[in-house]
């Protein structure tokens, strides 16, 4: 049903905007006239994402979406009709951008949209895989039940992502501070050592001329330093916006030592976590896989699940594809699902193999950060202690020399 973007005004003057779902532009006036109001534009919405409210710029966290979930499903199931219950949230939300995407929501729910069709309209806001469920739970009248289903599986979600983010934080501070003291010895600390030494004419041993020589050469040559290391910013950058680069990115997120292994885990985890949440909710399994690829956003995993589309198209049970995944989707993983779809279980069973994995991925995380912590300390270790070392020397030289 075509949908019109309106102006209106009510009897007490205030004005309002929106959508509403009608035949045609004079169905739609009609609509708005027998609510009250008095339409003041109407226009036809020609694409769902040309018109968005204005949000602000403060970001919508993906908790408020969870919470809106819960908040949603309870009331839901208590009964509270469905635009009553946006209103609700809208009104109880304390992010003003959030607020504002609520509003609207409830504005094309009460203009006869569908829940799933308001929330498509903001793709930034609402995943796609949270739209596909509370669809599915349209047509089979589940809605309470899917809402809570699906704050627990963002729930799970965030969880797992906030382990990697831990996972990576720590070598990516510890990294940073091992460089700012690094700079720090040899911007302040050396040139008072360097301007001793040579007023004493001293010989100075190799591994202190190396340092007073970087030393000097950041004093003499920082904008050299800065232009490297905003060519290597740049070069990150450009790393996540070009196609180039962001194939290399997503090699490297799988075949680096230690975070290749986390990232594996979390792809497989993540991917069989949204089927089956998906396949309980009675979404096609056409339906899920361009979900499943979203939910994996590298391009490697892109690649192999536009196989696994290709494949069950033809005809192929899921496990198919999956058992000629290599290293992307480990073989024990596609046994499981081929087990599931001879016993027709298989949402049951992927639901199995994300709890497999994520035990798996929390295993690694553990290791990972109990190899990474002594790992940065050794290396803090040796670079200080190389420049302790460089600097005492000439010191252990000329204490060497006079007992001589």
């Amino acid at each position: 049903m075509p949908q019109f973007h309106y102006k209106t005004r009510d009897s007490k003057g205030d004005t309002a905007t929106g959508t509403i779902a009608a035949e045609s532009a004079e169905d739609a006036g009609v609509k708005l006239r027998a609510q009250g109001k008095f339409v003041i534009t109407l226009d036809e919405a020609h694409d769902e994402d040309e018109w968005q409210p204005k949000t602000g710029r403060q970001r919508i966290k993906r908790q408020d979406v969870i919470t809106f979930a819960h908040q949603l499903s309870v009331m839901v199931d208590t009964g509270v009709p469905i635009s009553d219950a946006l209103s609700c949230c809208a009104e109880q939300s304390e992010c003003e951008g959030f607020k504002v995407v609520l509003e609207d929501v409830a504005q094309r729910v009460e203009s006869g949209s569908d829940l799933s069709s308001a929330m498509l309209a903001h793709p930034k806001v609402f995943p796609a895989v949270m739209c596909s469920l509370i669809k599915a739970s349209e047509l089979s009248g589940t809605m309470g039940r899917m809402l809570d289903r699906i704050s627990k599986y963002m729930s799970n979600e965030a969880a797992t992502l906030r382990k990697i983010r831990g996972a990576l934080t720590y070598p990516a501070v510890m990294l940073s501070f091992v460089v700012v003291v690094t700079i720090g010895l040899l911007v302040f600390v050396l040139p008072r050592f360097a301007s001793i030494y040579s007023g004493r004419g001293a010989a100075l041993p190799a591994p202190t001329r190396l340092l007073m020589g970087l030393s000097e050469s950041f004093q003499t040559m920082w904008w050299a330093y800065l232009g490297g290391a905003l060519l290597l910013v740049g070069a990150v950058v450009a790393g996540f916006v070009t196609e180039s680069g962001r194939g290399v990115i997503d090699y490297l997120k799988l075949n680096v030592p230690v975070v290749g292994p986390l990232f594996r885990k979390l792809y497989v985890t993540r991917a069989t976590r949204t089927m089956g949440t998906m396949l309980d909710a009675g979404v096609p399994i056409l339906e899920m896989i361009p979900i499943a690829r979203a939910v994996t956003a590298n391009r490697y995993y892109e690649a192999f699940w536009e196989k696994v589309d290709s494949r069950l198209r033809t005809g192929s049970q899921l496990s198919d594809p999956f058992f000629q995944g290599g290293e992307l989707m480990p073989r024990s993983v596609a046994q499981m699902i081929y087990a599931g779809e001879k016993a027709g279980r298989l949402g049951e069973v992927l639901h199995k193999v994300a709890e497999f994995t994520e035990e798996e991925f929390d295993e690694q995380v553990k290791n990972a950060t109990k190899f990474i912590e002594p790992a940065m300390v050794v290396a803090m270790g040796a670079i200080i202690g190389f420049v302790a070392i460089a600097l005492l020397l000439p010191i252990f030289q000329v204490s060497a020399v006079a007992s001589g």
